[in-house]
């Protein structure tokens, strides 16, 4: 499958099993943008932005030159939960957790005015769905992943939202694969890889 063309202004879910290769697939993703000059955000409730660093790097994707060019940015709503006094930089902001959702569109809806400085597209890698629905109540999450959607759609960009496999209940994976343009599901074939 050929990642880019696949994914153009839209909203995809990507549903996998822990440790099947999800990673790989929006790391590819992102690289492909920033080769080839579109900005890119990464959303992380599971992960700080210097942990995504560094599984970039460990990816091979020397990241640097499109830091310090403006196209790649982070919206951390993890670091809060282990050090609250970490600011923000120029290219990573901090919200105050995955139940900030209001602070997260805000967060995203100032560094849309920054891409689209540099490219009238960008991409959007949102991991993941599964942590906002251990905080917030199913309904919630729906209507903000269904506004949230339709912001960055019309700022021009595109959107990977990352779910945990047989960790919700079947009624909410339709709902929110409801709201998507397009579906991918990762499945474990082989070893394991690093999620």
């Amino acid at each position: 499958m050929n990642v880019t063309s696949a994914i153009q202004q839209s909203a995809l879910i990507l549903l996998s099993p822990p440790l099947s290769g999800k990673k790989e697939f929006f790391y590819n993703w992102a690289f492909e943008g920033l080769k080839a000059g579109v900005p890119v955000c990464f959303i992380s409730t599971d992960a700080s932005a210097e942990n995504i660093k560094k599984d970039l790097v460990a990816q091979k994707i020397f990241f640097g030159q499109y830091e310090n060019k403006g196209l790649l940015k982070f919206i951390d709503c993890y670091s809060h939960h282990t050090d609250e006094l970490l600011p923000d930089t120029q290219n990573i902001r901090r919200v105050s957790g995955p139940l900030a959702l209001n602070e997260i569109s805000i967060a995203l809806a100032e560094i849309e005015k920054e891409f689209l400085k540099l490219n009238e597209k960008h991409r959007v890698i949102f991991d993941s769905i599964s942590t906002l629905l251990m905080y917030c109540p199913s309904e919630a999450v729906g209507r903000f992943i269904q506004v949230f959607i339709a912001k960055i759609k019309n700022a021009g960009g595109s959107v990977i939202f990352t779910l945990e496999e047989g960790m919700h209940e079947q009624r909410v994976v339709v709902t929110l694969e409801h709201l998507m343009d397009d579906i991918v599901e990762l499945k474990n074939t082989g070893p394991k890889k690093e999620d």
